[in-house]
């Protein structure tokens, strides 16, 4: 092999290396098990009847709702201990109550569901295997119809469908944990997470105020 052939060689694998050693694009299996708080100010929710007798679902005062968000992600380190992220999530959480007085014994639940499509700027402290990892973003809801279960003493199990308003939904989110680097092309970031809901445009349900308390974990592969 000739000098110049080999200098040829040297000069197209050397930038190749580059690139793929500082590792600049990785993607990230998401999940965020989730607890949320919500202020309901006297409301009633109409699922649809589909022919069936239903009963108005009336919200009040403080509830809580486990549940979760999943999804991948795409991240972007653009400098040292700098990245950008997005995605998309699923997310579902559930309230559960008990039917009111007049309808009867029984219980119903509201699996309220979301496309969420998160915009995140994440900083780590240190280039160490394992460093402090903060992430502060914007997160997109767009709603989905709710699915409800009504389950009625001595009467059949209705499954219902309540429409939502399909505005998007924005929140504002805070993560502060650590990442962990497994290997080469392995990443483990896990950050306890706090999201407020703004609300939607033109307000139609900003009359709830929400938070939510997350463990948003992720596992990255780098290109």
């Amino acid at each position: 092999m000739t000098l110049n052939v080999r200098l040829l060689i040297m000069l197209l694998w050397f930038p190749t290396t580059l690139v793929f050693g500082q590792q600049k694009l990785a993607i990230s299996a998401t999940v965020a098990p989730t607890y949320s708080h919500t202020s309901y100010k006297s409301r009633f929710f109409y699922p649809n009847s589909d022919g069936q007798i239903v009963e108005p679902i009336y919200m009040s005062g403080k509830r809580w709702a486990p549940g979760y968000s999943a999804g991948v992600s795409v991240l972007y380190n653009y400098a040292p201990g700098w990245s950008v992220a997005s995605g998309i999530w699923y997310q579902q959480l559930t309230t559960r109550q008990a039917r009111q007085t007049a309808a009867g014994d029984g219980t119903i639940t509201v699996h309220n569901r979301a496309i969420r499509i998160p915009i995140l700027l994440n900083y780590a402290l240190s280039t160490k295997r394992l460093s402090p990892y903060f992430s502060l973003g914007l997160l997109t809801d767009i709603p989905l119809s709710a699915r409800v279960v009504v389950v009625r003493a001595a009467e059949s199990t209705q499954n219902l469908i309540l429409e939502n308003s399909h505005s998007p939904v924005f929140n504002l989110m805070l993560g502060a944990g650590a990442k962990y680097q497994i290997n080469r092309r392995y990443t483990l970031m896990a950050q306890p997470a706090w999201t407020y809901q703004l609300g939607q445009l033109g307000g139609a349900n900003t009359d709830n105020p929400r938070f939510d308390l997350s463990l948003l974990t992720q596992v990255a592969y780098s290109f």
